[in-house]
């Protein structure tokens, strides 16, 4: 949990950016929000997967 919390706020270049976005429900996460999925490897992975979508700009 902790590597996906440092993860995104450095992708998205914001704490307060990075805490509203774990929160906030996903698309690519069939409507969950992120932190509904670090309670499992591969949810987790998911959302290390979105987090270097958005590194690189690609739609998710």
């Amino acid at each position: 949990m902790a590597r996906v919390y440092a993860n995104a706020v450095e992708m998205l270049g914001d704490e307060g950016k990075a805490i509203e976005w774990l929160g906030t429900p996903n698309r690519a996460l069939g409507g969950e929000s992120p932190l509904d999925q670090l309670d499992t490897d591969t949810g987790a992975r998911m959302v290390e997967d979105i987090l270097g979508r958005i590194a690189y700009g690609i739609y998710s």
